[in-house]
């Protein structure tokens, strides 16, 4: 298990931004991962415009998962509508 840090962008009109979050942070954990924190920015005015939304929803996750389930969570969450963008970082120790 390795330390690793994700930032997910949801579409600001997301009905239910506490649940579109934890519906996320329940995909790590279906992978085998635990959940240290959940950081939630809330609605952000955007650098550029992503898919043509000039706000979006953010939210940082801290967890540890096996390396190996790591493309397994990055091609869940692509799936996922209501996330515009996501980035999944490995933490120093």
């Amino acid at each position: 298990m390795r330390p690793y840090e994700m930032m997910v962008l949801l579409h600001p009109d997301v009905e239910d931004y506490n649940a579109s979050v934890e519906e996320v942070a329940e995909m790590v954990r279906g992978l085998g991962g635990t959940i240290s924190k959940i950081d939630r920015w809330g609605k952000r005015r955007l650098a550029y415009p992503v898919q043509k939304k000039t706000e979006g929803l953010y939210a940082i996750y801290s967890f540890t998962l096996d390396p190996v389930q790591v493309k397994e969570l990055e091609r869940i969450t692509r799936l996922k509508s209501q996330v515009m963008r996501h980035i999944v970082v490995l933490q120093e120790k």
